[in-house]
């Protein structure tokens, strides 16, 4: 058996540990993949095969739908020439299914689908419910063509129960463990809170109700990390706050998964707005767990029902500055909580949603196709 994952999103950890875990059992593995920076060249990565398709291209703007074409183009192309009778093609959200379905048809192989985003419900909130129930429709109809599909969450089932599907597997994004002696202590003299968010720098992430929150409490520095649409707001602040709010850019995983570590609080918000968002199961909730942090998260999201369930955060409403400042407090006024909510987010890591764990789930998987 061979498998050849394709994603359009350049830097995904998922993927990326998906691909490790195939490669270091000795299945080989291909990554294609959508750069659409032009930053990155092929490469052979710990026995993974990673080819680039370099394309300038948007992620969060609808003018993406023009460069669409070329990349679907490309993929397909590029399956039909590497894929043979052992191959299973391993797609990842619907921007690079459909190519991976007729390839799968034309050469008779095999093909894996993960959904990390559902695009119908990803749309912005203008957009046309007829167009918006016809991309549900495109989606939906080609999980059939699945041997297996992988969701990020158990919620994630509601989006496409009207489906028809062979097998569901949940993955969830959880980081693989590591070794606090890899990383060094935080500072106990440093005399002030540090709260870290790493991701998309957008409008729905409420990161300026965050900085709101925030300017008022002595002592706190808010930390981040990432890329996006509004960068800008953040690569100079505000002068009257600029020793509370730390912006420094996008930064590698392993430096995430450090800064984690030597935070003492994450925070995650997603606007329910946006019906994605009610099923976000971000890294970030699941890379607090591993690190043993206190989250902050809003309700109104699945990650919500997951820290209610560990008890290992606070939830507040989305863009509720007051409630997030209050949040901010607590755990500021009471290390002790903000101590158990870390273990108990660490025990329910090692309990349930560790990577090892992920790992078996994914041979598994594998091995009920080879």
């Amino acid at each position: 058996m061979n498998v050849i994952l394709v994603r359009s999103r350049a830097s995904d950890p998922n993927v990326l540990k998906i691909a490790h875990v195939l490669a270091k059992n000795g299945i080989e593995t291909k990554l294609l993949i959508w750069d659409r920076n032009g930053k990155n060249e092929d490469a052979l990565l710990n026995k993974i095969s990673i080819r680039y398709f370099r394309m300038a291209a948007p992620y969060d703007k609808a003018t993406v739908v023009f460069c669409l074409p070329f990349w679907w183009l490309y993929e397909f192309f590029f399956l039909l020439k590497n894929a043979d009778r052992d191959t299973v093609i391993h797609a990842c959200d619907l921007d690079t299914l459909w190519p991976a379905i007729f390839v799968k048809i034309l050469k008779r192989i095999r093909l894996n689908y993960t959904i990390y985003d559902f695009y119908a419900d990803n749309l912005p909130n203008k957009t046309p419910r007829i167009f918006r129930d016809f991309i549900a429709f495109i989606e939906k109809k080609g999980l059939q063509f699945a041997h297996t599909v992988f969701l990020v969450d158990e919620s994630r089932l509601a989006q496409i129960k009207e489906a028809k599907f062979n097998n569901i597997v949940y993955i969830y994004n959880t980081p693989e463990d590591v070794h606090r002696d890899n990383y060094p202590e935080p500072r106990t003299d440093r005399g002030e809170m540090i709260i870290f968010y790493a991701g998309v720098l957008h409008e729905s992430r409420g990161l300026l109700q965050i900085i709101q929150a925030v300017e008022s409490i002595k002592n706190v520095k808010f930390i981040i990390a990432g890329n996006g649409p509004k960068q800008h707001l953040f690569d100079k602040p505000d002068p009257s706050i600029a020793e509370k709010i730390q912006y420094i850019g996008w930064i590698p995983y392993n430096e995430v998964i450090n800064y984690t570590l030597n935070s003492d609080c994450i925070i995650a918000l997603y606007d329910p707005v946006i019906p994605n968002n009610h099923y976000a199961s971000p890294n970030k909730l699941f890379e607090a767990m591993m690190c043993g942090k206190p989250i902050i998260v809003n309700d109104g999201t699945s990650m919500a029902d997951t820290v209610r369930k560990e008890n290992c955060g606070l939830i507040v409403l989305y863009a509720d500055i007051i409630a997030i400042k209050h949040a901010i407090l607590t755990l500021k006024e009471d290390p002790e909580k903000c101590r158990q909510f870390g273990v108990n987010g660490r025990n329910a890591y090692e309990r349930k949603y560790s990577w090892k764990i992920m790992e078996g789930r994914i041979l598994a998987a594998y091995q009920k196709i080879s």
